[in-house]
C-alpha cells in the first residue's frame, strides 16, 4: 500500500507570481524620438568632455613618469643642435659657454618664502655653435624700491652650467604686454625674448642648480601635475552621462495598452464589445529628462556668473576710498619693506599683534583660501602680513603653510594709521592696485564670502 498523500491546498497549487514577469506583462519599453535625440546629444557631449579629461590625466601621468625617470638619468651634454624640447624636459643637463649679460632679463612677481623678487634669466652662448639657451640662474629679492633693480651680473668668461631642462608655461596671465625694451618682464616667454634680442634660442630653459656664491636662491620644487584634478573632472562628466542613460531607460517603460473589453450600446439597443481606448501618453517625459540632464550645467553657470546685483552684496565693510598710509618696516631677514612698493596688484592685508594666536591664524587661513579660490586670477592678488617691530621671527611652519605670504614687521605707530579695531586679535583689509583701502574684515571671516568679494573686485577691475 503506497504512502498516503495529503490533499494540497489551493495556495500550494497556485504558482507564485514572478515580479519581473509581472513588470514586463504590464509595461513595455517605448522610447520616443525627442527624448532619445536629447539623450544622444547629452551623452555625446559629456562623454567627449570626460574623454578629454581622461586623456589630459594620462598626459600628466606620462609627464610625471618622465619626471621620475629623468631624475635617474645621467646629465646630458648640451650642444647647439636643436632637439625635441618635450623629450628633454626634466632631464639633468650640463652646458658650457659664455653668458650674455647685456641681454639678461628679470622675471617679475616671483615670491620666495614670503618675499617678492625676481628670477634672473641669462642667455648662455653654447661653446659648440652659435645657438643660445636661457639659463634661469635663480631667485633674488626685490629691493627697497621697485625702481632699484637688483644687480646680479653673470660670471665672465667661459663657464660650465649644471641644472635641469624645463619648459616655461605655455599659457599665463598677462596684465599688460611686455615692452620690448627693458630688462623686467612679467613672464618667461622664449619666443618673445628671442624676437626682442634677435638671439637664436633653444626652445627650453635650464634651471641652474648648485651654489655658485652669487647670492641667488636655487630652490626648484617638484612640479604639481594636477593628475587628481583631471580624474575628478572625468568622473563628474561620466557620471552625468550615466545619469542621463539611467533616466532615459527608466522613463521610457510605459504601461501597456489596456486589453479589457467594454460594452458599447448600438442604435438597436444591443451592445457591442471592443478594446478600451488607448491610454494617453505623458507629455512631461521630454521636459523632465531635459531638466534633470541640464540642471547641473545651468546651475553651474548661474552660480558662477550670478545676476546683476540690485542691492548691497559685499560681505566685508566697505571703507571710504582713500589711500593707505605710508607704511615702512623690514622683512624677517632685516631688509627694508615699503608697503607702497607692492602697488600694481590687489593686496589682502592681515594685521596682527606680536604673537600669531588663534585669531591671526584664522585670518591668514581665510586669506589663503580666498586667494586660492580665484584660480587663474590668483596671481593678481598678494597676501601681506604686518606685525609690530617687537614681534619675534615668524615660525617656520607658519610660513611653510602659507606659501607666497609677504611678511614684514613695522613700527607700532605705523599700524595705528590703519582702520583697525584696537581690541581685535587680527584684522583683514583689501587694497586695490592703486593703494586705496577698499574693504575691511574681522579676525574670523567666512573664507568663501571673502573670496566672493574678491572675485567681484577682480571681475570688475581692469587694473592689477
Amino acid at each position: 500500500m503506497g504512502a498516503e498523500r495529503w490533499p494540497q491546498s489551493r495556495t500550494d497549487t497556485e504558482a507564485v507570481p514572478n515580479p519581473i514577469g509581472l513588470f514586463f506583462a504590464h509595461r513595455r519599453f517605448r522610447p520616443t524620438l525627442w527624448p532619445t535625440l536629447g539623450l544622444a546629444v547629452l551623452v555625446a557631449a559629456t562623454a567627449s568632455l570626460g574623454n578629454w579629461q581622461r586623456h589630459r590625466g594620462a598626459e600628466k601621468e606620462a609627464l610625471r613618469v618622465q619626471y621620475e625617470r629623468a631624475a635617474d638619468q645621467p646629465p646630458l651634454e648640451l650642444t647647439g643642435v636643436s632637439a625635441e624640447a618635450a623629450a628633454l624636459r626634466f632631464r639633468p643637463v650640463r652646458a658650457s659657454g659664455v653668458f650674455d649679460g647685456r641681454r639678461q632679463v628679470l622675471i617679475d612677481n616671483k615670491v620666495y618664502r614670503g618675499r617678492p623678487g625676481f628670477d634672473v634669466v641669462t642667455p648662455l652662448k653654447l661653446g659648440s655653435g652659435n645657438r643660445y639657451v636661457l639659463v634661469d640662474r635663480g631667485w633674488i629679492a626685490q629691493g627697497a624700491h621697485r625702481s632699484e633693480l637688483p644687480q646680479v651680473p653673470p660670471p665672465p668668461g667661459a663657464i660650465r652650467v649644471e641644472g635641469r631642462i624645463n619648459l616655461p608655461p605655455a599659457h599665463y596671465l598677462e596684465l599688460k604686454m611686455d615692452a620690448s625694451a627693458g630688462s623686467v618682464r612679467q613672464n618667461l616667454d622664449i619666443d618673445r625674448i628671442a624676437a626682442a634680442t634677435g638671439l637664436p634660442l633653444l626652445p627650453f630653459v635650464i634651471e641652474q642648480g648648485g651654489d655658485t656664491g652669487d647670492s641667488l636662491v636655487r630652490d626648484w620644487p617638484p612640479p604639481d601635475f594636477g593628475i587628481d584634478q583631471h580624474r575628478s573632472y572625468m568622473l563628474q562628466w561620466y557620471s552625468l552621462a550615466g545619469l542621463g542613460i539611467v533616466l532615459w531607460v527608466a522613463l521610457n517603460w510605459r504601461p501597456r495598452e489596456s486589453r479589457v473589453v467594454e460594452s458599447r450600446p448600438t442604435r438597436d439597443g444591443s451592445s457591442s464589445v471592443g478594446p478600451s481606448p488607448r491610454l494617453p501618453r505623458g507629455r512631461g517625459t521630454l521636459l523632465l529628462l531635459a531638466l534633470v540632464a541640464l540642471a547641473p550645467i545651468v546651475a553651474a553657470y548661474v552660480a558662477y556668473y550670478g545676476f546683476a546685483p540690485t542691492k548691497r552684496v559685499n560681505y566685508g565693510e566697505l571703507l571710504d576710498p582713500r589711500p593707505a598710509p605710508v607704511i615702512a618696516g623690514e622683512y624677517p631677514d632685516g631688509k627694508p619693506f615699503v608697503l607702497a612698493e607692492l602697488r600694481g596688484r590687489w593686496l589682502l592685508l592681515v594685521v596682527s599683534g606680536p604673537d600669531c594666536g588663534d585669531a591671526c591664524r584664522r585670518a591668514l587661513y581665510a586669506t589663503r583660501v580666498a586667494r586660492t579660490i580665484q584660480g587663474r586670477e590668483q596671481d593678481r592678488v598678494v597676501r601681506v602680513w604686518l606685525r609690530p617691530a617687537t614681534a619675534p621671527s615668524p615660525p617656520a611652519e607658519l610660513l611653510a603653510g602659507n606659501p607666497g605670504l609677504v611678511a614684514a614687521r613695522v613700527a607700532p605707530v605705523e599700524l595705528t594709521r590703519l582702520p583697525i579695531d584696537a581690541g581685535s586679535g587680527a584684522a583683514i583689509m583689501v587694497l586695490d592696485p592703486r593703494g586705496n583701502l577698499v574693504l575691511r574684515y574681522g579676525d574670523d571671516p567666512d573664507a568663501e564670502r571673502l573670496a566672493k568679494d574678491l572675485q567681484r573686485l577682480l571681475r570688475a577691475s581692469q587694473i592689477g
